[in-house]
């Protein structure tokens, strides 16, 4: 099988037609002499091809300040984009998986939510107990038991603090890759 077979116009709409019916890809790349990869790229493009040349009928309408329209220009040019309209386009294509819930986010934010809530109420009890002592005209009762205490307490704090801004910019990160991704198949296909 020859993979450098290049395939007429009327082959190509017939993977379509077959493939619509329910032919695999291996079966047609057999039938007409090329790769599955081949087969994959055609029905690939057709259906690039239907989503550009279907009816838009809805406008997005956006305000931005020029310091963010600036910004978005000098994104689609780093991927030589210069069409706004297509890049824009492009992102709300890609954003279907990119809004999705993070399964591993919320998961890890309901952990953070729980060693909150144990946090807080340890200085609850801290502060109820000296609040107690002050009632009573006495000075609270703060010895080194307290104060290592309070110390775990702000350490604790200042690492919760520390893993929800390593989180989110993992998650910045993986938006960013995804979204240049997305903007380098467009820069890809403009060529």
């Amino acid at each position: 099988m020859s993979s450098r077979r290049r395939l007429s116009r009327d082959e190509r709409l017939e993977i379509i037609r077959e493939s619509g019916k329910g032919a695999s890809a291996k079966a047609l790349a057999s039938k007409f002499g090329v790769t599955e990869r081949t087969i994959f790229y055609t029905l690939r493009t057709e259906k690039e091809r239907r989503r550009e040349n279907s009816t838009r009928t809805r406008q997005v309408n956006v305000s931005l300040t020029d310091e963010e329209l600036r910004d978005f220009d000098a994104l689609l040019g780093k991927h030589g984009i210069t069409n706004r309209a297509e890049g824009l386009r492009r992102l709300i294509q890609c954003a279907n998986g990119v809004f999705q819930p993070d399964e591993h986010m919320v998961s890890e934010l309901n952990a953070f939510r729980a060693a909150l809530n144990r946090v807080g109420n340890n200085v609850t009890q801290i502060a109820k107990r000296m609040n107690e002592a002050n009632k009573k005209g006495m000075r609270p009762s703060f010895g080194e038991g307290s104060l290592a205490q309070m110390r775990s307490l702000a350490g604790f704090v200042l690492d919760f603090a520390d893993q929800v801004h390593s989180l989110a910019e993992r998650r910045r990160s993986h938006l960013t890759l995804t979204v240049n991704a997305a903007l380098k198949d467009l820069a890809d296909g403009e060529k």
